[in-house]
């Protein structure tokens, strides 16, 4: 996971993604991306996951679906853990044969930067083939919205890239 936010740092220093000021100008995120990572963990059959996003971005989609009240994530007023975890479970999810969403496990948030990291896990999750990997995150809010989702499981790694014409994909090792 160090060298994942390595990676990560390091790509942000050549491609910033925050908004950056210039003479008292705003200027826009380049693109719209979030990273997750999935990890098997055999001991606990189930599924680890981080999902890092925009904070700021991240903020203004959950004040979205919380009918406009705003959400802050961090610092004293923090109100964002019921709605963060609502937000995941709306639009990140693995989907059985016989189309049921497996069970996803709020763990919590760390704020990096302009970056919040979320953790969730699935348990019970020893078996993915036929299963469908759904990622949608912040698409309903921008529509270049990319999510890369770097899969690791029973000793092999899977990438997927979801978009807006991309939502949904089959899980294959």
């Amino acid at each position: 996971m160090h060298l994942l936010h390595f990676i990560l740092s390091l790509t942000l220093l050549i491609f910033p993604l925050h908004p950056q000021k210039t003479e008292n100008k705003t200027t826009l995120h380049a693109f719209h991306t979030s990273l997750t990572e999935i990890q098997y963990n055999p001991k606990e059959k189930s599924l680890e996951i981080t999902i890092r996003l925009f904070t700021d971005d991240l903020e203004n989609a959950l004040t979205k679906i919380n009918n406009g009240q705003k959400v802050m994530i961090g610092g004293k007023n923090d109100n964002s853990d019921a709605v963060l975890s609502k937000y995941i479970q709306q639009h990140f999810a693995i989907i059985t044969p016989q189309k049921q969403k497996k069970t996803i496990n709020y763990l919590g948030k760390e704020i990096e930067g302009d970056a919040t990291w979320v953790y969730v896990e699935i348990p019970e999750s020893q078996i993915v083939k036929d299963h469908i990997l759904y990622n949608d995150l912040m698409q309903e809010m921008f529509d270049d919205q990319t999510n890369l989702v770097n899969f690791f499981y029973a000793g092999s790694k899977k990438t997927f890239l979801f978009n807006s014409k991309v939502k949904s994909t089959a899980i294959e090792f």
